[in-house]
């Protein structure tokens, strides 16, 4: 076996090469420790930070002197490939909004998603995950809104209630509250049929037609994230006993909007923040409730024009304006 000679000099600058290609500072004894840090040095795939924020926004990865940066794409994703392993920096920042994590790099995965304080400039993404984590800020209050596409049109979703709702996993009340300010563009009937008997349980509204549509046009992010709340209704065909069902979409009862009961029984919860001012109950048209109507074995609770408790036959087409948590 040839032998070499080496000197320190030699040794030292081999070892710095293997430290800053493998993203240390640990000492290495030669030549044990230098086969040992060389081993441990990633090859083949590139090391990437893939960051979730809000789209637009700038990405940026620091470590020592080094910089990498990029922007977020229409969905809010940016990989960024950086040139070695370490802890690096990651900041995003949009016009209003900056977050920064350190994170350990090989192929890491960091959400920074940045919460605003004003809800309307807030992503659905940044809303969902605010109401995931329940670290809604108490800038958000009941009766502000935030637009939403849905089938190609814009409609403004409105804070209704906070805390109001109880999950029905039993995992406590859910932080917001969500509704539409104005009702859909499409009209429905509860039932085919001039009969409630099929109560809010299995309306067409629920079950066939108004929601399962609504899903499929919604943003796919929102569909995912809805989570089902508990609510209670009266049965219909002029029974006065509870149905309780689990709904990620759902229509309101009349005493969650009018905070009493005019053509509906009890027990169908309680009213909803935003509507104890009588002003928010008047949308662009009369809107369908889920209640049925008190002994009546033919008829739904609805808002009328004027925002008034009213009802209507169900059979007859009306607008909805449906509800939601996460």
């Amino acid at each position: 076996m040839a032998e070499y000679l080496t000197n320190t000099a030699d040794l030292t600058a081999v070892a710095n090469a293997i430290r800053e290609k493998g993203g240390t500072s640990e000492q290495l004894a030669c030549p044990d420790g230098f086969v040992a840090a060389i081993q441990a040095i990633q090859t083949g795939a590139p090391l990437q930070i893939a960051v979730t924020t809000n789209a637009g926004a700038t990405v940026t990865a620091t470590k020592g002197s080094k910089t990498v940066s990029g922007t977020a794409d229409t969905s809010g994703h940016c990989t960024l490939t950086v040139d070695e392993a370490g802890t690096w920096t990651v900041t995003t920042a949009t016009a209003s909004t900056t977050k920064t994590s350190d994170v350990v790099v090989g192929i890491s995965n960091v959400d920074l998603l940045p919460v605003d304080s004003v809800f309307g400039n807030n992503s659905w993404a940044a809303i969902i995950k605010a109401c995931k984590e329940k670290q809604v800020p108490d800038t958000w209050n009941v009766g502000d809104s935030c637009n939403m596409t849905i089938n190609n049109k814009t409609y403004a979703i409105d804070i209704i209630g906070k805390n109001h709702d109880d999950y029905a996993d039993g995992s406590g009340k859910a932080p917001l509250t969500f509704q539409m300010h104005t009702t859909y563009a499409t009209q429905y009937k509860m039932n085919g049929v001039e009969r409630n008997d099929c109560g809010w349980k299995n309306c067409l509204v629920r079950i066939f037609n108004a929601f399962p549509k609504l899903k499929q046009v919604m943003p796919a992010e929102v569909v995912a994230a809805l989570k089902g709340v508990t609510k209670k209704t009266t049965a219909g065909n002029a029974s006065s006993a509870i149905d309780t069902t689990t709904d990620t979409l759902f229509l309101l009862s009349e005493i969650e909007v009018q905070g009493t009961r005019t053509h509906s029984y009890a027990g169908e919860g309680t009213q909803y923040a935003y509507y104890q001012t009588a002003a928010n109950r008047k949308k662009n048209r009369a809107w369908y409730l889920r209640s049925p109507r008190i002994n009546s074995t033919s008829c739904f609770c609805r808002t009328g024009w004027d925002g008034e408790a009213d009802w209507s036959v169900a059979s007859e087409v009306d607008g909805i304006a449906a509800a939601w948590c996460f």
